[in-house]
């Protein structure tokens, strides 16, 4: 069996062919369909049993009450048995002919023919007694009841004896409280009752198949129970209504035992009614929380229903099957009132159907499937039979699967939306159901991204294309094509062209034009579509750059003045249209601010000749420019051609070839004949040092141009001429020795005389005099040498020469002279700066000579 649950009107929007639309479960079932509910007439309400042969139900309404109701299996009223004081707990007999009434306030247990809806007997229990619940098993009734200790304990009493008694039970103990009985193959389940503040609760098994009750376990269970418990069919197991679930123990140890529980809403469900029909189906009721009302399991643990009733909660013990396999009646209070809910179809569950568009959608005139799902708690059978219809139009039916799938396939010429609808019959556990699912058929998408340039000129814009699609869903058609137009952005002219191919299996497509001028175009690539593409456009703007041309001159590097010049040019990146010309000025040094300009003509191929007659000598520059065209840029490219000049003289003189450190010199240039030119610079070139400019200016009417300079070394004079319109440039260069300053002191004379007007220092004989030589500029690692002379003879004759002294980082040296032999006579002495090889900047120099004699 499977249980009803909520049946919701299925919502189902629409998403371009990709929505999903299921009618199934979502909470508690809603009322069922067939369910009715009747006013119960009802004080109170303890028990309730079904009498399935006489169509009857009854209901005891526990102490302080006097009648048992008697309605119809609807809950019509039949009537009231009366004098039942205090009816409690009820039992069938196993034939179904007696009903037991457990008469708490008659201290007696009643009997009742439910044929006739009288009492037929009644079984005193003992003054006090209270019996409260009251169940048939082994061939005996078995009742609870208050012994004469005052505490709960079990007795029986044996129907098909001659004069059946209520017998005390030896074996049973007595408990707290009087206990609730529970029954179910063979075996008594003993529920004793507990201190209202109990965490426990106590059961007692016994096996009385026999007639004779054999103790199989008593024990407490941790958590208090909330309500009767319920042995199942067979006698194995014991169902205990606990604070959130239905917990189950075997009968044998009361050990939890598969499938543990039953859930009833959570924590502080509540759980107070258990009820377990003779095919395994348990139905449990929870009166307290957000799930309260009737949840209904298989045998499996899997919840199949819950069921929330229309008005009022769940009355304690409220649950009891029919006999007929598939009712269940429900007692249900609100605010002292009772009804009955009569649950026909209880144990059937709503059918879930659920109908999936095809992923990612359908395409016109390729075969598509609607993927569904039949389901539920439980599955529908294997080859089941479901009914299909497309907007209204009936289809071949489909069958389920053995996982509960199907498919629907089709094929749609057509894009636009096309409602599917499938219908279940229903079967034995499952209610009919029927859902609907609306199937987009669309051609698939395409896009047109940026095409890939390969060339942007006037003459030659190239690109390829793809028109985007996914092409695992199809490929393209043949003969599939994309318009292209061209628009000139600039003057707006739209230009179509020829239609290209598209390739079926890439998208992929080429286009190749020529628009013949540069600028801004817009390309509009349209691909109308095909049967199963959606057509797409798109615009590609390029920028149509002008040709580069690189222009190159074919200019000799010299020409004659005066004759008739010649050369080639090329422009690259033809041809050219009629008439293209390029501008030729020539720049020389008649004319550097207003070059003489000209223009020549340019072939279609790009070729151009310059002609010309240069008139001036020197550097001739020749520039050819190109202004551009629609199709081409500007380009200039310039030559020099070096024109023939004659030649003239220019010399350079100085007025010594030596000179005394830091002595001015006189340098004169001469310039021979020229044309309209007869300026000249003099520069002077110091060794080691930078060349400067000692004078520009115009010859004289000799041709000469004089300067003066100060030496301090040997110097390099140059004239130059810079030419002029008929003569060459010319140079010319004088090299002069400059001189060292070399100084020299005498020490250690003690006075001074004169001969013939030149001054002696005066030395005694004793003395050695001391001769210091300085050097400028500084020669430090240079060499000096000594010359002393005597006098006699009328003359002066050299005495020694001395090697080299080196000058020290001063560039100084001192040496001594020896005096011996040498009184009264004449002496001189002076120094030689000799420079060597690593010496450029100076000449050898000889100081000035220094006088002295001697005396005693």
């Amino acid at each position: 069996m499977r249980l009803k649950q909520v049946s919701l009107a299925a919502a189902i929007s629409v998403v371009a062919g990709l929505t999903t639309a299921t009618v199934g479960l979502t909470g508690p079932a809603a009322w069922a369909d067939g369910a009715t509910t009747a006013a119960l007439p009802l004080s109170h309400y303890a028990h309730m049993v079904v009498d399935g042969a006489h169509q009857h139900l009854f209901f005891s309404q526990g102490a302080g009450t006097t009648g048992i109701v008697v309605t119809d299996l609807s809950g019509t009223p039949v009537t009231t048995i009366d004098g039942e004081q205090g009816a409690d707990g009820l039992a069938l007999s196993a034939d179904g002919r007696t009903l037991y009434a457990a008469l708490t306030d008659g201290d007696a247990i009643a009997a009742v023919d439910t044929a006739t809806l009288t009492e037929t007997g009644r079984f005193g229990t003992g003054t006090a007694s209270a019996p409260v619940s009251v169940v048939q098993a082994g061939g005996k009734v078995w009742y609870s009841y208050t012994a004469d200790d005052g505490k709960g304990t079990v007795g029986s009493l044996d129907p098909a004896a001659a004069d059946p008694a209520p017998t005390p039970q030896p074996v049973m103990p007595h408990w707290q409280g009087t206990p609730v009985l529970s029954t179910g193959g063979g075996v008594l389940a003993v529920n004793a009752a507990q201190d209202a503040h109990s965490s426990m609760t106590h059961i007692a098994t016994y096996d009385v198949y026999s007639g004779t009750p054999s103790l199989k376990v008593d024990m407490g269970l941790g958590g208090a129970a909330t309500g009767p418990v319920q042995v199942t069919s067979d006698g194995t197991k014991l169902l205990v209504p606990q604070s959130a679930s239905v917990y189950v123990y075997g009968t044998a140890d009361l050990m939890a035992a598969k499938p543990y529980g039953y859930f009833t809403g959570g924590v502080n469900s509540s759980p107070d009614s258990v009820a377990i029909d003779s095919d395994g189906t348990i139905a449990l009721g929870a009166t307290a929380g957000s799930g309260a009302g009737a949840y209904l399991y298989a045998a499996d643990q899997i919840a199949e229903n819950h069921i929330a009733f229309p008005a009022g909660t769940l009355a304690p013990d409220g649950l009891v099957w029919g006999t007929d396999g598939r009712t269940l009646y429900a007692v249900t209070q609100d605010d002292g009132s009772y009804a009955l809910d009569v649950l026909g179809d209880a144990k059937l569950t709503d059918t879930t159907l659920t109908l999936n568009s095809p992923s990612p959608y359908a395409i016109p005139t390729q075969r598509f499937t609607v993927n569904g799902t039949v389901g539920g708690h439980g599955f529908v059978p294997a080859g089941a039979t479901l009914k299909v219809s497309r907007d209204g139009t009936a289809l071949p039916d489909v069958t389920v699967g053995a996982d509960g799938s199907f498919g629907i396939t089709d094929t749609r010429q057509d894009e636009g939306g096309y409602t599917y609808e499938v219908s279940y019959a229903g079967d034995a556990t499952h209610r009919p159901a029927t859902t609907s699912q609306k199937v987009w058929v669309s051609r698939v998408p395409t896009s047109g991204p940026f095409p890939e340039f390969s060339s942007r000129a006037p003459d030659k814009v190239a690109f390829t294309g793809t028109v985007m699609t996914d092409l695992t869903r199809g490929p393209f058609a043949q003969g599939d094509t994309v318009q292209v137009t061209r628009t000139n952005e600039d003057t707006h002219e739209s230009v179509q062209l020829p239609a290209s191919p598209l390739d079926p299996a890439t998208g992929t497509f080429t286009v190749a034009d020529a628009p013949g001028t540069a600028g801004w175009f817009t390309y509009r690539l349209s691909f109308g579509g095909d049967i199963t593409h959606q057509p797409v456009s798109n615009d590609a703007s390029v920028t149509v750059s002008p040709y580069a041309p690189a222009l190159t001159l074919k200019a000799p590097a010299t020409a004659t003045r005066g004759k008739a010049l010649s050369f080639g040019a090329v422009l690259s990146e033809g041809p050219y249209g009629s008439g293209e010309k390029v501008t030729v000025t020539r720049t020389d040094a008649a004319h550097t601010t207003t070059p003489v300009t000209w223009t020549a003509p340019v072939a279609a191929d790009g070729t151009i000749t310059v002609k010309d007659t240069p008139t001036i000598g020197g550097a001739n520059v020749y520039t050819v420019g190109y202004a551009g065209d629609s199709r081409h840029r500007a380009a200039t490219a310039s030559a020099t051609v070096q024109v023939s000049r004659a030649t003239t003289s220019l010399t350079v003189a100085a007025n010594a070839s030596t000179y005394a450190y830091g002595a001015t010199a006189t340098v004169t240039a001469h310039l021979g004949t020229t044309s309209n030119g007869r300026t000249v610079s003099l520069y002077a070139t110091p060794a080691g040092g930078k060349k400067t400019l000692v004078k520009t200016g115009t010859v004289d009417g000799k041709g000469n141009l004089a300067a003066t300079y100060k030496l301090v070394g040997n110097t390099t004079f140059t004239a130059s001429y810079a030419g002029d319109y008929l003569y060459a440039p010319a140079t010319a260069t004088r090299a002069v020795s400059g001189q060292a300053k070399v100084a020299q002191a005498l020490s250690g004379s003690y006075t001074t005389t004169t001969y013939s007007g030149t001054t002696y220092r005066v030395y005694h004989h004793t003395v050695r005099p001391t001769v210091t030589t300085t050097v400028s500029p500084n020669k430090a690692g240079q060499c000096v040498h000594f010359q002393v002379q005597q006098y006699y003879s009328g003359a002066w004759h050299t005495l020694s020469t001395s090697g080299c002294f080196t000058l020290g980082s001063k560039s100084a040296v001192t040496v001594q002279l020896s005096l011996t032999h040498a009184v009264n006579q004449k002496f001189r002495v002076r120094s030689e700066y000799v420079h060597s090889s690593k010496d450029t900047t100076n000449a050898t120099t000889w100081g000035g000579w220094q006088y002295l004699t001697v005396r005693t």
